[in-house]
């Protein structure tokens, strides 16, 4: 969240709530005096009154609660502290002299004595939405979260508008994790108070973590329009440009946002940010540079620093920096699967795997609805039945599926191997795989098994070392009659070699646009004479192929029917791809294919040569270079081996 909301208190505790004492013999007039100096803002004043009138009855309560309550406004609250408690002594059943104890507490650095103060003036006022909703952020502030939850529920029953609670709510629920209960909130929150500003702003955060970027950008620019300039609207309104791929108004919103707050080390970031992946590294640099130094403890400065190492291939420099990151808040799961793949780029992969597990905790690994098992741990399971769970992303399953020869030799005989996996790699898998069996996706959260263990994992088993990978090519088999059938149908197109080819990622803004390519760039590989370019870019626009020579099978579709994009992909010569799915059916089976891949790229675990699939040769493009030069290079070699 961007903005804490501050906690509700009674005003500056110059209410007419006496409570239950006497006034001690104080002078009614000069208090009354002293509190109109309060409310007047004359603080100073107000407090040489207060003094006075203890000085002359030291337990007055009313004197004691108020000039408590204007010491924690004065920024003491230890002081504040011990005037309340004073006051409470005076006055042992007012629940406002213990929620202003409360407060000058926790700001005192005492949240166990904080809660008690607070949890004692519920017993004495049960119903007080306040008193509630501050007990709540002291316990956020605790770290429990649960409880503070709670809390903040219990104040928006007994006020059902009470607006800064649902912005506590809100704030918890989304620390929590639970994305959809704190939009909730929010949104009811705005029912209330439509133009609450902070309110709308933290929607919006909660928005884009849900991956709802449009709808949060939309947000952000209604925040802009209730509080134009406002620093945080615009810094967050310039991220969600960038993961929308605006760059160029990302960047302008960026720069306007660091001028308004030339200070803000958050604003320097998030400009560094986005001109990373505009790959203005220079001034990108720079930039984290001066916000590290502004603040040298910021966790998240520098796991993004290191993302910048990263993409200017610097990775012990990028380890350092995501290191210190996940030793400034290790609680955070982002900054040990970032150290996770930096080990991995780098060849490291014991450490690389062991981190990469914390993938599954900050949502870069999501596995589907399975049942709850014990974790496999490469036992073996005579008698038992093993659950392969499968996660996100087409190719890193196919990838992770090279491992499970392993799988079936460490499970041992009489094991059963329960392959779960996409519906469409069900064929694939079990002709391949004759001793397992497969389960789809649909029905994995029914499966019977013992133990089960993330697809993704695996390689954490058996792939500690670049020695573990097989030296042979290659475990998947498309059905032959397919192939032979295909074959004929290329056969037609003459002589020649037939190279099948995808040039982006069928899902767009999945990758970043540096790591992907557009078919006009292709040109020259396209020119490369003797050669018949077969599509195999699933979701292919028809723009894309009017005008080039490119044979498109519109009966094969490349998205849904796997086996006919295998039997497809294994009739071709060669395939050249940028790093997706389509690269990782062909090294599965054991094709021959070239990967344009944006250095660094930690799938090759150090190598220049592709360790999962020994068939796959590299076209690395450089942090200095733009695709025209790779392309460039991949037309040249290509133009030679179709003359051999």
């Amino acid at each position: 969240m961007n903005r804490q909301q501050r906690r509700a208190s009674k005003g500056n505790g110059t209410g007419n709530g006496a409570g239950n004492g006497t006034s001690g013999g104080s002078d009614d007039s000069r208090l009354d005096q002293a509190m109109a100096l309060h409310q007047a803002g004359r603080l100073m004043e107000a407090d040489a009154h207060y003094r006075q009138i203890l000085e002359q009855h030291p337990t007055d309560p009313n004197a004691l609660r108020l000039r408590g309550a204007l010491a924690y406004q004065l920024g003491n609250p230890a002081a504040a502290a011990e005037l309340l408690a004073e006051a409470r002594k005076a006055d042992p059943k007012n629940p406002e002299v213990l929620t202003l104890l409360g407060l000058a507490l926790e700001g005192a650095g005492n949240p166990e004595a904080a809660e008690q103060a607070y949890r004692k003036a519920l017993t004495l006022s049960p119903k007080s939405p306040e008193i509630w909703n501050n007990l709540g952020a002291l316990l956020r502030e605790t770290g429990t979260l649960q409880k503070a939850a709670e809390a903040f529920g219990r104040a928006v029953v007994l006020k059902p508008d009470y607006v800064e609670a649902y912005q506590n709510l809100g704030v918890t629920l989304y620390r929590m994790g639970s994305y959809g209960a704190a939009l909730a909130a929010f949104e009811t929150g705005l029912n209330y108070a439509p133009n609450d500003a902070d309110m709308m702003l933290n929607y919006g955060v909660v928005l884009s973590a849900s991956n709802r970027v449009e709808e949060a950008a939309a947000c952000f620019k209604a925040v802009l329009e209730l509080a134009p300039d406002d620093p945080d609207s615009l810094t967050n309104l310039a991220a969600a440009l960038m993961r929308l791929e605006q760059l160029s108004e990302a960047e302008d919103i960026a720069r306007h946002a660091l001028s308004i707050a030339p200070e803000s080390a958050g604003a320097m970031a998030n400009l560094a940010m986005i001109l990373t992946a505009a790959r203005h590294f220079d001034e990108a640099e720079a930039l984290y540079h001066d916000a590290l130094r502004a603040t040298p403890d910021f966790a998240d400065i520098w796991g993004n620093y290191g993302n910048m190492l990263t993409a200017t291939d610097r990775l012990e420099e990028a380890a350092v920096a995501y290191d210190k990151a996940y030793k400034l808040d290790p609680s955070d799961a982002r900054h040990a699967f970032q150290l996770a793949l930096c080990h991995l780029g780098q060849g490291n992969l014991a450490k690389g795997w062991a981190l990469y597990e914390s993938g599954l905790d900050c949502g870069e690994r999501v596995p589907v609805t399975s049942p709850d098992l014990p974790p496999w741990q490469g036992d073996a399971l005579k008698g038992r039945r093993l659950l392969i769970v499968p996660e996100q992303g087409l190719g890193d399953e196919i990838r992770s599926l090279s491992c499970l020869p392993d799988v079936v030799r460490a499970a041992g005989e009489g094991a059963t191997v329960l392959v779960g996996c996409d519906p469409r790699l069900q064929g694939l898998v079990q002709r391949a795989f004759s001793t397992v069996e497969t389960i789809g996706r649909p029905d994995i959260a029914n499966a019977q098994a013992d133990v089960s263990i993330p697809v993704a994992s695996l390689p954490k088993l058996f792939r500690n070392a670049l020695s573990d990978f097989p030296e042979t090519a290659g475990y998947f088999t498309a059905d032959p009659d397919q192939v032979a059938a295909i074959k004929k149908r290329l056969d037609q197109l003459g002589s020649g070699m037939k190279v099948g080819i995808a040039w982006r990622s069928g899902l767009r803004r999945v990758r970043s646009q540096a790591a992907l390519t557009e078919i006009a760039q292709w040109q020259k590989v396209l020119s490369v004479p003797n050669v018949h370019f077969v599509n195999l870019q699933y979701g292919v626009q028809p723009e894309e192929l009017e005008g080039r020579s490119i044979t498109h099978f519109d009966d094969i579709d490349l998205f849904n029917d796997l086996d006919g994009a295998a039997a497809l992909t294994q009739a071709c010569d060669l395939v050249i791809n940028m790093g997706t799915s389509v690269g990782d059916m062909a090294g599965a089976l054991d094709v021959p294919c070239w990967s344009l891949l944006l250095k660094p790229e930690w799938i090759t675990l150090g190598a220049e040569r592709h360790p999962f699939y020994p068939n796959t040769d590299v076209f690395w493009r450089m942090p200095d270079e733009e695709w025209p030069a790779v392309l460039a290079r991949v037309a040249e070699r290509l133009a030679l081996i179709s003359k051999a």
